[in-house]
């Protein structure tokens, strides 16, 4: 697989690095008519889209656009938006949660790349996780597999055994066989840290964890911090989004995130020290 590697992780860690910031925000914009709050103040999805790219991108690595609220934007539109995130030093993700037989997940690798995509998420179910890796791989594509979700109904994939073991670790098991870019790895209650510790020991490879659940969802990104350092990319959509100053929340969460990190490397120096 080592041939087949892309270069996703390399530009992630360059930007989070040059950056200093662990962020990634979720473009997810929703119309007035669609819900009653958490909505743009008009139908212009590509004027609001626009400008939440260009107030965030100081202190954002990422940008990932849910696929359910971008549809029926056009391939253009699209490239057009990802253009401007790269412009900005950012890495665009499309959240797709791509799930299919292997000529369709390939038709799909094929669009996201036309489409300016630097990497896309995928749902396991299907179970040709290695497939999908290789086909993301070949198009230079980053491949971020759902792992344990931030959603509470989600809590199957800890409580259900595959083979004795816990689904999720085999799913785990499947990301680190076909060194799979990225595991999501949701930061709210129904995920421990211990849940996280045994993720990590499963990847014997360089993987990233994306974390969805901060935010409106009321999650804690310090236990996937403690177990993935600076290989972890936080995602907050509605807080940042719907905020009246956008740019100045993605600064707080950029900050929060930075410090969290400080305090979790302390307590590990200090365990390893105390150790000695």
């Amino acid at each position: 697989m080592a041939s087949l590697r892309n270069s996703f992780l390399e530009k992630l860690g360059k930007i989070t690095k040059e950056k200093e910031t662990l962020l990634c925000v979720g473009l997810d914009p929703a119309l007035p008519a669609q819900r009653s709050k958490n909505v743009m103040s008009s139908d212009d999805r590509l004027e609001f889209m626009r400008r939440i790219i260009l107030y965030v991108a100081p202190y954002t690595s990422a940008i990932k656009m849910n696929r359910q609220y971008v549809i029926g934007l056009t391939i253009d539109e699209i490239r057009q938006l990802n253009i401007l995130v790269h412009q900005n030093n950012m890495l665009s993700i499309i959240d797709h949660k791509l799930g299919d037989i292997g000529s369709s997940n390939s038709s799909a690798v094929f669009w996201f790349k036309e489409e300016g995509f630097d990497a896309f998420t995928y749902n396991p179910f299907s179970g040709n996780v290695l497939e999908a890796t290789k086909a993301a791989h070949s198009k230079e594509l980053g491949i971020i597999v759902l792992t344990l979700m931030s959603n509470p109904e989600a809590h199957f994939q800890k409580t259900a055994i595959f083979n004795e073991k816990p689904l999720f670790h085999h799913i785990t098991s499947l990301c680190n066989e076909a060194e799979s870019d990225a595991v999501v790895i949701g930061a709210t209650d129904n995920i421990v840290s211990k849940d996280v510790s045994e993720i990590r020991n499963i990847l014997k490879h360089e993987a990233y964890a994306l974390v969805p659940g901060i935010g409106a969802q009321g999650g804690n990104a310090k236990k996937i911090l403690y177990h993935f350092g600076e290989k972890t990319l936080v995602n907050v959509g509605r807080s940042i989004i719907y905020s009246d100053f956008p740019e100045a929340r993605a600064k707080e969460f950029q900050d929060k995130l930075n410090n969290q990190l400080k305090e979790v490397k302390a307590v590990k120096e200090s365990l390893t020290t105390s150790s000695v």
